[in-house]
């Protein structure tokens, strides 16, 4: 049987939920019915998705593109693609506008990942582009959710039937769940999130000083990096709770630091569907998180859910679970059962079905 051509094509793999679920399908594919071709549109930057991947013998293009739009980008792109014969094409994030015009010419289809509410994933050049594309079927919108589907649906006006939902995977062999809690002196809250707006870590930190003041003992791990790492700390510090909430940074073994967690928690203002919610019901974590995007989805009977920007919802449903063993426990155990059914071995499949269907 021929291969089909395959060209995966994102910004980047730095640290991110689009990063790792690129990631994780290109490791998994398989590569005896696909010929991968993994484009980045930015240069090497040697992070640990791109060092896995090329350990797994998956072959990264870099284009060197700079900030900003890029004409030239366009043109190694198309170059790319010409000389992999692609028969599809699958982008995330940003990379579908230097993709588009490679496909339009050569009538091949673009598959294309929602990985955020459609209002929040793009700039509005992009959306407008992939509106006409979906609507002309030239691309194929995939939702990584049931209620980004929706979203996709109503944004877009497209009819639902012509939605791939695909969910996010998670690797459940790398999620380890502990067979006790962890709990050595004090519960500790952990979030895993990028430091950004999006993630509304102020109303966490707000949240947790009065957790922190009726639990002394509670500690909050913030596992992630970005722009306001520093305008956070200050906020701790005014708040009174510096030396309770640990800034780790960048972390590359995740599974282990939820490994000596007992409760995930997320505070977005609007998501797509976080990898991150995935990991921690792997690791048996009961889950606290806003009711965003597809997080309602996931999130039934294995964790609590709160409104976004509501700290006193959020706070209380903190100290519900940190004083309350058994629920935890429970809420964990559920968590595990329902993340196998978005292993990357079931996710991959999906998504080879899709390959298939649209690259005759």
């Amino acid at each position: 049987m021929q291969k089909i051509n395959l060209s995966i094509v994102i910004p980047s793999l730095d640290t991110g939920g689009a990063e790792s679920m690129a990631y994780q399908l290109a490791k998994k594919i398989d590569k005896e019915i696909f010929n991968l071709n993994f484009i980045c549109l930015y240069s090497s930057n040697g992070a640990p998705f791109e060092k896995e991947l090329i350990n797994s013998g998956v072959k990264i293009t870099h284009l060197n593109k700079k900030l900003g739009f890029s004409l030239i980008t366009f043109l190694r792109l198309w170059k790319q693609l010409k000389i992999h014969h692609s028969n599809l094409v699958h982008t995330h994030l940003g990379a579908c506008l230097y993709a588009f015009p490679w496909t339009l010419f050569h009538n091949k289809k673009l598959v294309h990942t929602v990985h955020n509410v459609p209002l929040k994933e793009l700039p509005f050049l992009h959306r407008i582009i992939l509106k006409i594309l979906y609507r002309s079927k030239k691309a194929i919108p995939i939702a990584i959710s049931d209620t980004i589907k929706r979203q996709i649906s109503t944004y877009y006006q497209l009819k639902t039937e012509n939605i791939q939902v695909v969910y996010n995977p998670v690797n459940t062999d790398l999620f380890i769940p502990r067979k006790t809690t962890v709990n050595n002196g004090g519960i500790k809250f952990i979030c895993v999130a990028r430091l950004v707006n999006q993630k509304n870590h102020f109303t966490l930190l707000k949240a947790f000083s009065v957790v922190n003041k009726k639990i002394p003992t509670s500690t909050l791990l913030l596992a992630g990096d970005g722009e306001l790492m520093e305008e956070l700390k200050k906020a701790a510090i005014k708040l009174n709770i510096s030396k309770h909430v640990v800034f780790l940074g960048n972390v590359e073994d995740i599974p282990m630091l939820l490994q000596t967690s007992d409760i995930f928690v997320l505070s977005s203002i609007y998501e797509g569907l976080p990898m991150t919610i995935l990991e921690a019901m792997g690791a048996k974590l009961p889950v606290i998180a806003t009711r965003v995007g597809g997080l309602p989805d996931i999130v039934k009977g294995n964790g609590i859910l709160v409104e976004p920007n509501d700290s006193d919802g959020l706070a209380s449903a903190m100290i519900q679970l940190a004083e309350d063993k058994h629920l935890r426990q429970k809420m964990g155990c559920l968590g595990f059962e329902m993340s196998k059914k978005y292993d990357i071995s079931i996710i991959a499949n999906q998504y080879e079905a899709i390959y298939k269907k649209f690259s005759l």
